[in-house]
């Protein structure tokens, strides 16, 4: 694997940050998510979302040290094995799949996949007679002792999005 890149967390901001080595910055947060328990009606705590987002629109080449930096970061959330996270992958620019099989390589190659499981949910929402696609994943430390309640709260996801 890569050597990633130095990282710092910005107390302001409540987002890891760092620069690629063409100068590109990301940003890296994870969002305390209320859907899990406003859908179950369970409090559910501990379940977070991840934003991974480059500050600027420019162009950058493929970087393995990008994905060896956010590695570790994901790494780091983990050392709280009751925490978990989703992955919502954005399409309004329609490029929502591509971000999904490209989490989903990155999560293959990881060094880490043994202790934290990932389950895959593409949602299709219908609102106001149009469909739109949410392509999600849920990432969980095996020792999380909520686990089985979350991936069932997560595979009704849909269902409950869908009810008028």
């Amino acid at each position: 694997m890569p050597n990633p890149y130095n990282y710092f967390f910005d107390e302001t901001t409540q987002s890891y940050h760092f620069k690629t080595k063409n100068d590109i910055d990301y940003r890296v947060a994870f969002i305390i998510d209320h859907t899990f328990s406003a859908v179950s009606g369970i409090e559910m705590n501990n379940i977070y979302q991840i934003i991974i987002e480059k500050v600027d629109d420019r162009l950058e080449k493929f970087d393995s040290q990008v994905s060896a930096t956010v590695q570790l970061i994901v790494l780091s959330f983990f050392g709280n094995a009751q925490n978990a996270m989703i992955y919502i992958c954005d399409d309004t620019d329609h490029k929502g799949k591509k971000r999904f099989d490209a989490f989903e390589r990155w999560y293959r190659t990881s060094t880490f996949n043994n202790d934290i499981k990932k389950v895959n949910n593409v949602i299709v929402c219908n609102t106001d007679n149009q469909d739109w696609t949410l392509y999600t994943s849920l990432l969980y430390h095996q020792k999380n002792i909520n686990k089985k309640t979350i991936i069932e709260v997560y595979h009704t996801l849909q269902e409950i999005l869908n009810e008028k």
